[in-house]
């Protein structure tokens, strides 16, 4: 369905909080993916890590049930209780998520959340869990922008969030002399400073890409796009454009 924005036709989008990653890690990539459907190669499935994401928010959802926190968040001094709305199932479905539609653009950003803290002001801060093997707890850069990210969502939404967000890390603990078919796990909190007012730039420049006709230039660290050209420079035919980018091109009235 296309509809009208200023003297043009578009169809409305949704981008993921995984989707503005891609496009702030090569816009090219990001419109061959959103133009074509051309992803890059997956990396291998994270089966471990998504099967620790299950078991802590089982865990985490039999304290909620209680109205009591969880301990490893008691440890950290969180002052806080779990999110208990009726929302919560679908802030945390990959496909729904947290969302939020910005209709002069016609897009719509959204996210899946972990999980959410309520504070006694009523405000918000997400919570998300990761888990490791290394020794050191370390907040990437990519792990900021995801905070970042759903906190900007949330606002949009209409809730009033707290100026930080919630790691809990689960790692691996290897001291125990061998596998004896368990694997425990340490864990412990990282509290964040959130700073949302980069993405709706970030947004909209993603938009204003994913519309244009043209692929844009890569980005000169993606190791993707490098690959390609010295792959094109060797012989293989190039990317040619589709009957399907009529489907994305902006219409002038």
């Amino acid at each position: 369905m296309l509809v009208r924005l200023g003297m043009a036709f578009v169809r409305p989008m949704r981008i993921s909080r995984s989707g503005l990653k891609l496009f702030l890690d090569c816009p090219r990539c990001f419109w061959l993916d959103t133009h074509h459907k051309i992803k890059r190669p997956p990396s291998y499935p994270y089966t471990l890590a998504s099967a620790v994401d299950y078991l802590v928010k089982q865990e985490f959802d039999t304290y909620r049930v209680r109205g009591a926190l969880p301990e490893v968040l008691v440890r950290a001094g969180v002052d806080a209780k779990l999110y208990d709305g009726p929302d919560l199932e679908t802030w945390r479905n990959n496909f729904k998520g947290i969302a939020y539609t910005d209709e002069d653009l016609q897009a719509t950003l959204y996210g899946a959340v972990d999980d959410i803290l309520t504070f006694a002001d009523g405000s918000l801060a997400v919570v998300d869990y990761k888990s490791t093997g290394a020794r050191e707890i370390t907040v990437y850069a990519d792990y900021q922008k995801q905070m970042d990210t759903y906190t900007y969502i949330l606002q949009r939404m209409g809730y009033t969030t707290q100026p930080h967000a919630y790691f809990v890390f689960y790692m691996a603990d290897k001291t125990g002399g061998g596998f004896k078919d368990a694997l425990p796990f340490t864990s412990d909190v990282r509290r964040v400073a959130v700073d949302p007012t980069w993405v709706p730039n970030a947004f909209e420049r993603a938009v204003t890409t994913s519309r244009q006709g043209k692929a844009p230039a890569p980005a000169p660290q993606c190791v993707h796009c490098h690959y390609v050209a010295n792959a094109a420079a060797h012989g293989l035919p190039e990317l040619a454009a589709t009957d399907r980018d009529a489907d994305y091109v902006i219409v002038s009235e």
